[in-house]
């Protein structure tokens, strides 16, 4: 169903290219720097070779972070198997070690071992008392 869906879609787009080109068929002259000229070409040849150029840049931008953050990744997982041999020699002295998470990427390894705090309870320092908590008057703004 999906395939059909694309497919009807790719129909569409190239309709609206052809007619778009045919509506504008006239021929332009670029003007460069310099008093260069090119020859005279279809307005929607430049069009469409300036969206093209574009798709272009913009994928090798992407390709680029892309690479630049697999790198940073494989030194970041360097670091952090570096940090887990030395908190495991640590830890191995009271007989307690780290135990390594799956195959799972590192964000789901940390969201799976934070806890959730249920809503209804509200948040507190752990160096506030209870004491210290009755004797503060209600935020409400009600007068006792």
């Amino acid at each position: 169903m999906v395939i059909y869906i694309k497919a009807i879609l790719l129909i569409a787009v190239l309709f609206l290219a052809i007619t778009f080109g045919i509506q504008n068929s006239e021929s332009v002259t670029l003007r460069y720097y310099f008093r260069l000229a090119s020859i005279p070409l279809p307005l929607y040849l430049v069009i469409y070779a300036s969206l093209i150029v574009g798709i272009i840049a913009g994928m090798a931008i992407d390709i680029y972070t892309r690479i630049s953050l697999k790198g940073r990744l494989r030194k970041l997982e360097r670091a952090n198997a570096s940090l887990r041999e030395d908190l495991n020699k640590l830890t191995g002295e009271t007989g307690e070690g780290v135990k390594e998470t799956s195959e799972a990427s590192p964000v789901e390894a940390g969201m799976r071992q934070t806890k959730a705090l249920p809503s209804s309870q509200p948040v507190r320092p752990e160096n506030e008392t209870k004491a210290e908590t009755e004797s503060t008057p209600p935020e409400s703004g009600q007068n006792a």
